[in-house]
C-alpha cells in the first residue's frame, strides 16, 4: 500500500468520524445530496517563457459530488477534472521547458454551511487523491499523490430539493519529482438534496 494512499485513508477515516460525532452530537438524520458542477474559469499557475506557446486557461473543468449535512457539518466526497493548459513546466531534470498540463482526482472534504434564509455559503477543507499529467516534447510525465483541497461556495435553494450552485476550488498536483502546479476553478452548478 502507497505511503500516499495510507494518507488518504487517515484523512477520510478522520473526516469521517467527526461527521459521525457531529451527527451523535445533533441526533438529526443527516439530509444527503448529489450534484455537479461545470468550471467556467478554469486557470492554472504556470509562468511562461518568452516565445513558448502560453495559455493558462484550461478549455474545460468540472466537478461531480456527493456527501452529507449534518447541519452545522458536513462531509463531502468528489471527483473532479481540469483539461490542459499550455506554458512552462519542469522536467524530470528540473529544467524548464515548454509543455501542457492537466490534472484529475478524487477526495473527501469536510464542509461547514453558514445558512442565511434561502441562501448558504459554504467552507470546504480535505485531501485528495490526485494525478498531474505534463505533456513535453521529451515525453509524457505524470504523478500522483494525495494534496490539500480547498474551497468555497455559495448556493440558492430555488425549492427544498434543488439548489443552483456557485463554488471556486484549489486544486493542486504534481506531475513529476519536481514539477508541480495548481489551478483555480470557479464553477457553477445545480445540487439536489434527497
Amino acid at each position: 500500500m502507497s505511503k500516499s494512499f495510507r494518507i488518504l485513508a487517515a484523512g477520510l477515516i478522520t473526516v469521517l468520524a467527526g461527521a459521525a460525532s457531529a451527527q451523535t452530537a445533533s441526533l438529526s438524520k443527516p439530509d444527503y445530496y448529489a450534484g455537479a458542477g461545470l468550471g467556467v474559469y478554469n486557470k492554472y499557475s504556470l509562468t511562461c517563457a518568452a516565445g513558448a506557446a502560453c495559455d493558462r486557461t484550461a478549455d474545460l473543468g468540472g466537478k461531480i459530488y456527493g456527501g452529507a449535512d449534518f447541519g452545522s457539518f458536513g462531509v463531502e466526497a468528489l471527483a473532479f477534472g481540469l483539461k490542459s493548459a499550455q506554458g512552462s513546466l519542469k522536467n524530470g531534470s528540473g529544467l524548464t521547458v515548454p509543455g501542457s498540463v492537466s490534472m484529475s482526482g478524487v477526495g473527501v472534504v469536510g464542509v461547514m454551511p453558514y445558512a442565511l434564509g434561502d441562501f448558504t455559503l459554504k467552507g470546504r477543507l480535505g485531501l485528495g487523491y490526485v494525478r498531474g499529467k505534463a505533456s513535453l516534447a521529451s515525453g509524457v510525465q505524470d504523478d500522483s499523490s494525495v494534496r490539500p483541497l480547498v474551497g468555497l461556495g455559495a448556493s440558492y435553494a430555488l425549492n427544498e430539493q434543488v439548489s443552483l450552485n456557485a463554488d471556486w476550488d484549489r486544486f493542486e498536483a504534481k506531475y513529476s519529482g519536481s514539477g508541480k502546479t495548481h489551478a483555480n476553478m470557479l464553477s457553477v452548478g445545480v445540487s439536489y438534496k434527497f
